[in-house]
């Protein structure tokens, strides 16, 4: 039976959808399609759109494809004069490229007049902020998110393993605060088949730690880009808005990324976000530090094995040091095309607010398949935390978290330092130095034809005018 069938729809969304569209079905004929990928916030939603059709008129269909290319095949389709797209799945990095090329509409206006019915207060202002460029609010959270650690619960209080490690290197087996601890933890745990894992036998390798390291639309980046961040790090110079990822803190963050492969699965290399995901989902990894748009399958049993085998805990990500450091937070989002029609725009805009609405993320969360949340509302709510515990982690490190990297050659360096950084891990390139160095280089080369007020604009975090 689906989730269309099984779940009923709120009186409460019933309402605010009424409101927006008229009883006259406002949108009748209006037919969209969206671009997308199977992100939960999309998995979720594709089942349930009849009801968009029924409140509304207008029909959606959305499609989707695999992230690599989809920016591409965004860029092109707004480019059409008559696109077969006019809603959009929009990765919050690629913001500055749609945003200088005029891809997305600008939905500040729209926001500041639907502010109360969309209950702008409740959202957590770092996942508008980045969906932004140059102030101008492009695409609207669908799933908020951030960078954290997901650990096997169970075997880290189970006494026994809390014993050795103790033994082992002298201080208590808990979720690492350091890089240095996470290390630790990920050799501890790295294990072979007929080692003893909590008193059981193991019938296949255990792994201390799973991390993308698949040079495949920049994977490898996306880890490497918090835990440098985790260090101190920043992708450019405020001076001269040229690359600055070959600093100290991107090489300290290169070198534990190659010092953790010992205690990753054999096929690390070819790791993208999904595959090595499912090593945490199928209980056999330690720890994992991951976006937690994925965390939300860790409590579904039908989505992952863990929850029927042992239990997940959630934790920030760890510094260089321990103390406190800014995390990167991420958003995934819906956005409309800017050469979509009058008319399909504003019934874009109304599906919007239906599928990313405060009900719907909560009717998600209370049907037990929720996805990353950006409402403060619903992450404080004492009822999902014990759900979610996750959600408590969801919520305070947010309130030190800085956005991705926005800018419009996002894509070149997710390209040029994934093929670096993943040649330093396979042996290819000798240090981190060298290999961030290469990185830099070719990044500079790219970027130096360009003037020094456009470089430096393309760094600026202008605040959205949304907030005026």
């Amino acid at each position: 039976m689906t989730f269309a069938r099984t779940i009923a729809l709120s009186g409460a969304l019933a309402a605010g959808i009424a409101g927006a569209a008229s009883a006259e079905k406002q949108f009748e004929g209006v037919e969209l399609k969206m671009l997308a990928i199977g992100d939960t916030s999309v998995t979720r939603l594709a089942p349930i759109v009849g009801e968009f059709e029924e409140m509304t008129g207008a029909k959606v269909q959305i499609d989707m494809f695999p992230y690599p290319g989809l920016i591409d095949k965004i860029v092109i389709e707004a480019s059409a004069n008559n696109p077969s797209y006019q809603l959009m799945w929009v990765d919050s990095p690629w913001v500055g490229v749609l945003g200088e090329s005029g891809a997305l509409e600008d939905l500040t206006d729209w926001v500041k007049r639907d502010a109360e019915e969309i209950h702008l207060d409740d959202i957590i202002p770092i996942q508008l902020q980045e969906n932004t460029w140059q102030g101008r609010l492009l695409a609207f959270p669908a799933s908020g998110m951030i960078w954290h650690v997901n650990y096997r619960k169970d075997l880290f209080e189970n006494p026994d393993e809390m014993a050795a490690f103790k033994e082992k290197y002298g201080y208590d087996l808990a979720p690492a605060q350091t890089w240095d601890q996470f290390i630790d933890i990920a050799e501890f745990f790295t294990r072979k088949a007929g080692d003893t894992l909590a008193g059981k036998t193991l019938e296949k390798d255990f792994y201390g730690n799973a991390q993308a390291y698949s040079r495949v639309a920049g994977a490898i980046t996306h880890d490497f880009f918090p835990i440098m961040r985790s260090f101190g790090g920043q992708y450019w110079d405020d001076e001269t808005g040229l690359c600055a990822i070959d600093r100290e803190p991107g090489v300290k963050a290169a070198e534990v990324m190659k010092e953790l492969v010992a205690y990753n699965p054999p096929d690390y290399l070819g790791l993208m976000w999904d595959i090595r995901t499912g090593y945490m989902e199928r209980g056999e990894v330690a720890q994992s530090g991951y976006w937690s748009v994925r965390t939300v399958r860790l409590t579904n049993p039908e989505e992952a094995v863990l929850p029927t085998i042992g239990e997940a805990g959630y934790a920030a990500s760890p510094t260089g040091d321990g103390n406190p450091a800014d995390t990167m937070t991420g958003a995934l989002s819906f956005g409309i095309n800017s050469k979509a029609s009058d008319r399909e725009k504003e019934a874009a805009w109304a599906f919007i607010k239906w599928g990313t609405s405060r009900d719907m993320m909560r009717r998600f969360a209370e049907a037990g398949s929720g996805v990353s949340q950006f409402h403060k509302s619903i992450l404080s709510d004492p009822d999902l935390q014990q759900k979610y515990p996750y959600y408590k982690v969801l919520l305070e490190t947010q309130d030190r978290a800085q956005r991705r990297i926005f800018h419009p050659f996002y894509a070149d360096v997710e390209e040029i330092f994934g093929v670096e950084l993943n040649k330093y891990m396979a042996g290819e390139t000798a240090s981190a130095q060298e290999a961030l160095t290469n990185g830099c280089t070719k990044i500079n080369t790219r970027l130096k034809v360009f003037p020094l007020d456009m470089r430096q604009r393309w760094i600026a975090d202008v605040p959205a005018a949304i907030f005026d």
